[in-house]
């Protein structure tokens, strides 16, 4: 757990705020009620807004290195739970091989390295938690697995499928009157928030995902199989990659489970807890699937892998393992997890490129503060990153205000990475609302005639330049902190129009230059001279 959250930790230093953590960063501001029960993407998040809220209280925006150290201890608790768990099933040994490969997760990897599944770190964290103190069955240890269900359910939805599996516990325990507030309690303050909330969000339910529900759970099932034992390829080497594998290990380990449970005679109660909580994840998922919501794809992995092993320790518990089995198992678990870790270590340095484009364009944003339109939505055209459209320029400005700011410093950003100014160049663009415009060209200017296939470059003066191209096939592009590429490109020129390119100052002194490509020659002008 020690070299896992280094790593992680190692990894996420050079990342900065993405995606999902910009909604919780910039657009839950308030103190409503609203601010922590309007559901994000279908969930109620309510714990992780106030986590965020606090963080930005106190260590602000500058920084998400605070966001992204309780992000790990998250998941490095719920991991710390399964090995409890699975130990007191089957002993410390093959509890180790049960956590081994989850630790280093790499399908997984938009988990791992995502401080935002805080969210479903914590409803696994509490309810694995809440499966131990049911182990108890006293009425303070159901007291508090009810508090640590709710508590689940306020990380995320990742907590329902725990609140099924103490309903399918509760329900097959004699005293299951007695004991009915444990899944009750939660499941009816589940149901309020939904009523009164939830129902706002936008859905893929539907018949027709009902309809395809079972062939989705048998492979969500497969693919967490195939991930868990580090069998999962690259995605590109096949068109399924965890499936090629996954399909007929689960034909195996069902054959198991199914024989298993023939010696057992009765399954017991707690077999039938996991499952269910197993099996509600990937019927609930399957339900809400889409495009982008396919069985295979890596965020689901976690919770199912932790499924899968709550599943393998009830059905292994009290089986005598000889040591030389075992031996074998933490083999098999050492080497899922190293094929696990390469995928997560190239994640991580993939996401490193994202992480320097927004820096850079959102520094971009800060410059053009004065000038930018505060309705302005970053967007991957206009800032190579897909910010899902939850970073405005009012919204994010406003917060750099109040909390400051992660992007490169304006000393910084000249000497950015290569990605980074080229971002920094696209949101600048449309920060500013450079364009060409349809201008005259008057007489006695002080004009030079260039040729666009030597591909001619210039500064643009304050006042803007006006371009006349002679011909067809001219193409005008434009950069400000690149060195290699100019981002900004305006298409094909018009022959015989000239054309005026005029920039709002921002808060940056670096000069603008222009550059002229294809074919035919351009009258260019600095747009001072018409004034004298």
């Amino acid at each position: 757990m020690v070299v896992s959250g280094a790593f992680l930790l190692h990894w996420l230093s050079r990342l900065t705020f993405w995606r999902d953590e910009w909604g919780l960063l910039l657009h839950r501001r308030g103190w409503s009620v609203g601010t922590f029960l309007d559901p994000a993407v279908e969930h109620l998040v309510a714990i992780p807004i106030l986590i965020y809220k606090l963080l930005l209280a106190t260590v602000g925006m500058d920084s998400p290195a605070a966001y992204q150290l309780i992000a790990v201890c998250s998941f490095l608790a719920s991991v710390a739970l399964l090995f409890i768990y699975v130990r007191t099933r089957v002993g410390p040994w093959l509890a180790l091989a049960a956590i081994l490969p989850i630790l280093f997760l790499g399908p997984s990897w938009d988990d791992l390295l995502f401080p935002y599944q805080l969210t479903w770190f914590g409803s696994v964290a509490c309810g694995i938690g809440a499966l131990l103190c049911l182990d108890r069955r006293s009425r303070n240890a159901d007291v508090a697995a009810t508090v640590l269900l709710v508590c689940g359910l306020l990380f995320s939805d990742a907590g329902i499928p725990f609140v099924a599996g103490a309903a399918v516990e509760v329900a097959l325990d004699p005293r299951r009157v007695q004991r009915a507030f444990v899944p009750a309690i939660p499941a009816l303050l589940w149901a309020i928030w939904y009523l009164g909330w939830g129902h706002t969000a936008h859905t893929f339910v539907s018949l027709q995902n009902a309809a395809n529900l079972p062939s989705y759970v048998v492979d969500g099932l497969s693919s967490s199989l195939s991930v868990y034992l580090g069998l999962s390829q690259p995605m590109g080497a096949t068109d399924q990659p965890s499936l090629a594998w996954g399909r007929p290990l689960l034909v195996l380990v069902g054959a198991f489970a199914v024989w298993r449970l023939y010696r057992l005679r009765r399954p017991p109660d707690r077999v039938l807890t996991v499952l269910a909580v197993l099996l509600c994840f990937w019927s609930l998922t399957a339900l809400n699937a889409s495009i982008l919501g396919l069985p295979t794809v890596g965020r689901y992995q976690y919770l199912g892998v932790v499924g899968l092993a709550l599943v393998g320790a009830e059905l292994v518990r009290g089986v005598r393992i000889a040591r030389w089995v075992t031996a074998a198992i933490v083999a098999v678990a050492v080497a899922s997890a190293l094929a696990n870790f390469t995928r997560l270590r190239d994640a991580a340095a993939g996401l490193v490129g994202i992480a320097q484009k927004e820096r850079g364009g959102l520094a971009a944003l800060e410059l053009a503060r004065d000038r930018v339109d505060p309705g302005l939505e970053l967007n991957t055209s206009n800032s190579d990153v897909d910010y899902l459209r939850l970073v405005d320029a009012r919204s994010y400005l406003s917060a750099v205000d109040a909390y400051g700011s992660p992007a490169y410093s304006p000393a910084e950003l000249p000497d950015a990475p290569e990605a980074a100014r080229v971002a920094a160049d696209k949101v600048s663009g449309a920060a500013l609302g450079i364009r060409l415009v349809a201008a005259g060209l008057p007489r006695g200017l002080r004009c030079l005639t260039v040729n666009a296939a030597t591909s001619p470059t210039a500064a643009v003066p304050a006042a803007g330049l006006l371009i006349r191209p002679e011909g067809d096939g001219m193409q005008a592009e434009l950069r400000r902190y690149t060195e290699d590429s100019f981002p900004l490109s305006f298409g094909t020129l018009k022959a015989g129009q000239a054309e005026l390119l005029r920039i709002s100052p921002d808060r940056s002194q670096m000069p603008w230059t222009l550059q002229l490509t294809g074919r035919g020659t351009a009258t260019v002008c600095p747009a001072e001279a018409s004034r004298r």
